[in-house]
């Protein structure tokens, strides 16, 4: 497999948190990804000042569970599949319960995914010349796995992955090259509401495209192709590996996707965040709709297009969002204006990592003391900076989800110094990966 003679031979001792193996290779730890324990690789070396390794099994364990997508192995989505699904819960979850330990909580629960597969809302493939369509291989980003069904999206995804397929031979070298910086077509992007039947395709281009007659030609082609109630084109720089991002038309339908929680509707803009599962994360709203404490005002921290606020905002006077990013502000304002309009709705835009955006947030003239605080980060969880702004503001409730639960133990041990963690709950909403969800909820040591 290599034109070099083998570093080494390495069995695999243990599993990780993260479903890798681990053995060791002299002094050295190597993790080694899809491996059970007892296989067995040579492994060969590379690099001078920046080391690593790849490897090649001689010998393989009996797998227990069979992967159900042929890419497994090959993609770099999904790092479960050897293992039966409630192994991988319990490697997933054991540290984050150990870290808890040192919270103490007065109710903790821990929540495995009841379905394990066809459950992701939004899978978005890059486009490759040849009419190649997939996700990034493992390990190597440069690089996409062909994909014609992914086990882990929505049989409504799967189903107009091929009529895709069928644009794309339609316009030969439509797909942009990333070395010869030809074509035009960088992603391709698919969004399903889980609750209602809207659905939507979304065409990332370069963006001198919306600049070409074969624009148009492109659209009505797609229209009468593609199934999904939604299509937009969006359009961003040659250079730019971002999907769904940037100027936008809605070539059918709208700009936004329309999902239902408990009856209440919400737009999701086409480039707006929403839970990848909402099935699963129902065991969060549940706990958080459990426990929610009734106060003047809430805030809701990195709001996106008021998920939360309309949730829960009926509870409250007041609600003020916060989120980054501008166009998710502007839809959740308005919506939540329609929602509640006997309330005072306030949604800003700024950053909450940035020391300008604490400064806004000082200056939006909320009695902290009467405020509940639902806070949702991103992967990287709050600041130290946010976490020091709660502790010298003390809000009757704090209210912490996060989608990586290391980082939410993190952060509460900088909340310490104000608040008590009394609520915890974890879940899984991302089965067949080492991600986690975690709801916990903390009320000011002195109340």
């Amino acid at each position: 497999m290599f034109d070099q003679e083998p570093f080494g031979v390495l069995e695999i001792e243990n599993l990780l948190p993260n479903l890798r193996g681990e053995g060791i290779l002299g002094k050295r730890k190597i993790e080694i990804p899809y491996s059970l324990p007892g296989d067995v690789y040579d492994v060969y070396k590379f690099g001078k000042r920046k080391v690593f390794y790849k490897w090649n099994p001689t010998h393989l364990e009996p797998r227990v569970s069979s992967p159900r997508c042929p890419s497994f192995g090959e993609c770099g989505g999904c790092s479960g599949q050897h293992l039966p699904y409630l192994e991988q819960f319990k490697l997933t979850s054991e540290p984050i319960l150990k870290g808890l330990e040192n919270f103490n909580p007065i109710n903790k629960g821990v929540s495995p995914a009841e379905f394990s597969y066809s459950y992701r809302n939004r899978m978005d493939f890059a486009v490759f010349p040849g009419r190649v369509v997939g996700l990034r291989m493992s390990g190597n980003f440069r690089r996409i796995v062909k994909i014609e069904n992914c086990s882990i999206q929505t049989d409504w995804a799967n189903s107009e992955i091929p009529l895709f397929q069928k644009l794309l031979e339609s316009f030969p070298e439509l797909e942009y090259d990333r070395k010869k910086e030809t074509g035009y077509l960088k992603y391709f992007t698919l969004r399903k509401s889980v609750f209602t039947d809207d659905s939507m395709s979304i065409l990332t281009f370069t963006e001198d495209f919306k600049n070409e007659d074969l624009m148009q030609r492109v659209a009505e082609k797609a229209k009468e192709i593609l199934s999904a109630k939604n299509i937009v084109f969006c359009f961003n720089r040659k250079k730019g590996e971002i999907s769904a991002s940037g100027e936008a038309i809605a070539v059918r339908g709208n700009i936004y996707l329309i999902e239902e929680i408990w009856g209440k509707k919400f737009k999701i803009p086409f480039d707006g965040f929403f839970q990848p599962n909402p099935k699963e994360f129902i065991k969060i709203l549940e706990f958080i709709k459990s426990k929610i404490k009734p106060a003047e005002n809430l805030a809701d921290l990195f709001c996106g297009s008021g998920f939360f606020s309309i949730l829960f905002g009926e509870k409250f006077s007041r609600i003020l969002g916060i989120d980054i990013v501008q166009s998710s502000v502007s839809a959740g304002e308005e919506f939540l204006q329609e929602v509640f309009p006997d309330k005072t709705i306030e949604f800003l835009a700024f950053d909450l990592f940035h020391k300008k955006g604490l400064e806004k947030m000082s200056s939006a003239n909320l009695p902290w003391k009467d405020s509940v605080v639902i806070a949702d980060p991103p992967r990287s969880g709050l600041s130290p900076e946010l976490c020091a702004f709660l502790n010298s503001n003390p809000v009757s409730q704090l209210i912490y989800i996060s989608c990586n639960p290391e980082n939410l133990l993190r952060d509460a041990r900088i909340l310490e110094e104000s608040y008590q963690m009394e609520e915890f709950l974890l879940c899984d909403p991302f089965p067949q990966t080492p991600h986690l969800e975690a709801v916990s909820i903390f009320f000011p040591k002195n109340r």
